[in-house]
């Protein structure tokens, strides 16, 4: 099968080191790997120059927005700034108008030799897969990974609501089928109205060669001055919604009963510096150890270093709709995980089998839930093993792009029969 993978959003870099990068390049790997042919168009890269691309073994289309579209979006900022005016409309504007020129080099690119199927991972404004998928007559398998519109509202005060929740609308509304990441999202979608035939819940999952139970290096435990210290560590990002600002209290929580503990942070981004003056101003300094970004072949090695891994998501005003990354590599390690009991988190962790949950936003019950496993070591390796084996069985990116396939080769098969 011939599969033409859109990822138009311009803050995920498809070889750099955030987490829907690895979402992207995870799948896309899992597909080629399966024999299908993969082409796969996005507009960045990396995040910077000076950022170590990943590896991916499939062609990369790299078609970034045009100067046309820089012009416009620099006329917008400086008009605001005349008038005085903040906020985020030269983005929104951006990510318009490139969605309208991304469809239109798609199409002169594939429309003599067009893909079985289009998969677009979703993207606020980013119509060009549906775009394209319509003219070229083939069907749209459509991934949707957050409430795109409900977030640019909460999170990032969006200007332009009204617009991305019409694109919103109308992007569900063409795809043959729609493949969402948990429970809550397959609400969301329905809630705009799409059948509950066309959805299908499809947690996110490991590449179980990378992420497997394993020795701890001495080396990583040498880098990080890790030796003969309990460790508890988190991998992600420094959004409010990952918790990681309950980190530094939960440390003071510890440290009267582990005096030596270590906790050792993965990953980079916006709010890492707040993060890192927190743990100065407290005077943890010492217990606290930050990677910032690390490629991802190198994040199991860490992970296996981690006497509790940690999820501390907070408690939110809307559904907990994540399908978290962090916990699947978690469990592929074989580490043993405290979580909050919250949307897909409770389906995939069993209490005291897989893992241990605790009331999401009760910093005691978080901070009890990794004493017990600091306490008893034979308890984590139990929970930790536990889990690995589930992931394997039940999480993998190999076990999603089997379903991928199925559902693109049903919605084909669909397709023909109405022409």
């Amino acid at each position: 099968m011939k599969v033409l993978y859109v990822c138009s959003d311009l803050g995920i870099p498809v070889l750099g080191s955030r987490g829907g990068s690895i979402h992207v390049r995870s799948l896309v790997t899992a597909l080629a790997r399966a024999g299908h042919e993969v082409v796969l168009a996005s507009p960045t890269l990396t995040r910077t120059s000076w950022e170590r691309p990943a590896k991916l073994d499939v062609p990369i289309l790299h078609i970034e927005p045009t100067a046309a579209i820089g012009a416009a979006t620099r006329a917008v900022e400086a008009y605001a700034a005349s008038v005085g005016a903040g906020g985020r409309v030269s983005d929104e504007l951006r990510g318009i108008l490139y969605a309208s020129e991304l469809g239109e080099s798609l199409l002169r690119r594939f429309r003599a030799s067009p893909p079985d199927v289009v998969y677009e991972r979703a993207a606020s404004f980013g119509t060009a897969g549906a775009t394209i998928a319509s003219a070229l007559g083939v069907p749209l398998l459509l991934e949707v990974n957050a409430p795109l519109a409900l977030e640019e509202r909460l999170y990032r005060g969006q200007e332009l609501s009204a617009l991305a929740a019409a694109a919103e609308r109308w992007m569900l509304a063409r795809a043959g089928a729609v493949i969402v990441v948990s429970a809550a999202l397959g609400d969301y979608v329905a809630s705009a109205g799409v059948p509950l035939e066309r959805i299908h819940v499809m947690p996110n999952g490991v590449d179980g060669e990378l992420f497997r139970p394993a020795p701890r290096s001495p080396s990583v435990r040498a880098r990080w001055d890790l030796d003969g210290e309990p460790v508890i560590g988190f991998v992600g990002g420094y959004q409010p919604w990952h918790g990681v600002a309950a980190l530094p209290a939960l440390v003071e929580r510890l440290l009267p009963l582990h005096p030596n503990l270590r906790l050792l942070v993965v990953g980079d981004g916006r709010g890492r510096e707040s993060f890192e003056r927190e743990v100065a101003a407290r005077g943890l300094d010492a217990h606290v150890r930050v990677t910032g970004a690390v490629p991802h072949e190198a994040v199991p090695e860490l992970i296996r270093e981690f006497d509790v891994a940690l999820a501390p998501y907070p408690a939110l005003e809307h559904d907990f709709y994540f399908s978290p990354l962090k916990l699947f590599e978690y469990m592929g390690c074989a580490a043993p995980i405290v979580a909050p009991r919250a949307g897909q988190i409770a389906d995939v962790i069993r209490d005291g089998e897989t893992g241990l949950l605790y009331p999401p936003s009760q910093p005691d019950a978080l901070a009890e839930a990794c004493d017990r496993l600091l306490a008893d070591r034979d308890l984590g390796r139990r929970l930790g093993l536990a889990a690995a084996a589930d992931v394997r069985e039940r999480y993998t990116w190999s076990g999603n792009a089997s379903r991928v396939a199925a559902i693109a080769e049903r919605v084909i098969g669909e397709r023909a029969v109405l022409v």
